[in-house]
């Protein structure tokens, strides 16, 4: 489903983006002096420019120029300008270009300037830290991480992105459950929670979404329920290591009068074994969309080589589970405690 409406959903991401790029470039790049100046062409500004004596009236052609002129003459004017302004200038020239790239929807390109920016004014950190998170730089959420200058509970929020996108599921559900415990009732426990979702289902290869019972009207709970069909581009911002097996936010719910009863005998059983992680979380997805409760364990073999156990949580009486399973062609056993 994902793939037939692909065309549709990165449209919708694009105009979305160029939404946000719109807002955030007009709360930064329209002062007061705005029409002081009329500019019909990039000549005109660069003549501007070069007669500009002051840095502030240089930074007042600029963001006069701007408005005026095709989104790639601005973003031209801009980088001819940046090297040689002042560290508050360049701070917000990098911005702006940051903002032209996102009306173009070129994300890479934004996340670029706007982390140029960030680097010489923590203003631009979370839009910065939101666009790497965008294009799975990992990196830089660490190095805004780390520079400081955003809240705790937003730290600890990136930081559960950058795990994400480093594949470390374990970490990732655990550093989530450390910083609700922390600071309850937040703005981004909603977030969170859906961080943890998906840090389980990458884990186990299934997960019990909470934000669908804390925030069933959240956007969150919209995509986990497939309510919504997310873009190609949000899936991969998420680092997922399954993209070539089932669509992790669709299809792998268990049904309310379902899931108290699969997981209340605390026994599971053994469905697969695999040397190959990917697999080993395809067919977990493929059972959780059947309804059944679902993880993937990893052990180590007799060699000391990674292997990953594909179980199922089996109801009161375990033979009735096993049966469910082999009608649909699985073979399984009760794993060991």
């Amino acid at each position: 489903m994902i793939i037939v409406r692909k065309a549709v959903a990165c449209s919708r991401t694009r105009r979305a983006w160029c939404i946000f790029g719109m807002i955030i470039f007009l709360a930064l790049v329209f002062p007061s002096t705005l029409y002081a100046q009329t500019f019909k062409n990039l000549l005109q500004a660069r003549q501007a420019v070069a007669g500009a004596k002051t840095q502030d009236a240089l930074r007042s052609i600029i963001f006069a120029a701007i408005p005026q002129l095709s989104i790639r003459d601005g973003i031209t004017l801009c980088r001819e300008v940046e090297p040689k302004s002042g560290a508050a200038l360049k701070a917000e020239l990098r911005g702006t270009l940051g903002s032209l790239y996102l009306l173009l929807g070129q994300t890479a390109d934004a996340a670029s300037w706007y982390a140029k920016a960030a680097a010489l004014d923590a203003k631009y950190n979370i839009v910065a830290a939101r666009l790497a998170v965008a294009i799975g730089d990992a990196h830089t959420i660490a190095t805004i991480v780390k520079a400081g200058g955003i809240s705790k509970e937003t730290q600890a929020l990136l930081e559960v992105w950058g795990l994400l996108l480093d594949g470390k599921y374990t970490s990732a559900s655990a550093r989530v459950k450390e910083t609700l415990a922390s600071f309850p009732n937040t703005q981004v426990s909603s977030e969170l929670l859906f961080l943890q979702y998906i840090a389980d289902f990458g884990q186990y290869g299934a997960a019990k979404p909470s934000i669908t019972s804390e925030y069933p009207s959240s956007m969150g709970s919209d995509l986990i329920a497939g309510k919504v069909i997310p873009a190609p581009p949000f899936l991969l911002s998420l680092g997922f290591s399954w993209m070539n097996g089932a669509a992790p936010l669709k299809d792998n719910v268990l049904p309310a009068n379902e899931s108290k009863a699969l997981g209340s005998s605390g026994q599971w059983l053994q469905v697969g074994y695999f040397s190959l992680r990917e697999n080993a979380q395809r067919l977990s997805a493929i059972l959780a969309s059947k309804h059944f409760e679902s993880r993937v364990v990893e052990i180590k073999n007799k060699d000391g080589e990674p292997r990953w156990l594909v179980q199922v949580a089996a109801a009161e009486n375990w033979q009735k589970t096993q049966a469910a399973l082999k009608d649909l062609g699985y073979e399984s056993y009760l794993a060991s405690p």
